[in-house]
């Protein structure tokens, strides 16, 4: 979670701390197109920060300090980035939002997330070759729910249908 105290980040430790919680929400790599880098690194920060997407750091003499905000407009963008929008929708919904409207955003994006990710479950088949040029495939943990003749009745009349 996003610390309550004051943050008066450089922009080495915004990046590592901006790595470290999009592991933490599951967003690290979830990006659903390769163009797009897992982790904002600095270039891409001060990009973000000229579209206007992320605000303008805060000026300690020529050093320039990120906050809570920033982490969380980052985490944002990585957010919606995940859910496939460009950068322009991305400007859309989170310009001038407060640090509460982001952190929701946040939890709901990574929540759908998790529970999309949780859904998904691989098959895997099994080939079985009965000669060469004729093969089965079988889904594994597959159970048989009719008798054996019924389905060598219902093969018999596939190979008959070739």
């Amino acid at each position: 979670m996003v610390t309550e105290q004051p943050i008066a980040l450089t922009l080495e430790e915004l990046t590592a701390e901006v790595a470290s919680l999009l592991e933490e929400y599951s967003l690290l790599g979830a990006a659903y197109d390769n163009r797009v880098s897992p982790v904002p690194d600095m270039r891409t920060i001060r990009y973000y920060t000229t579209l206007g997407l992320l605000d303008r750091p805060v000026m300690d003499g020529r050093q320039a300090r990120y906050g809570k905000r920033h982490i969380l407009q980052l985490l944002a963008i990585k957010a919606l980035q995940s859910a496939g929008l460009p950068l322009a929708g991305i400007q859309e919904r989170i310009y001038g939002r407060s640090d509460q409207e982001l952190e929701l955003l946040l939890a709901s994006l990574s929540q759908g997330r998790k529970e999309r990710t949780e859904q998904i479950k691989p098959v895997i088949w099994r080939e079985v070759i009965i000669e060469p040029g004729l093969k089965i495939l079988v889904e594994e943990g597959w159970a048989p729910k009719e008798s054996l003749t019924s389905i060598s009745e219902k093969i018999s009349a596939a190979l008959k249908a070739l």
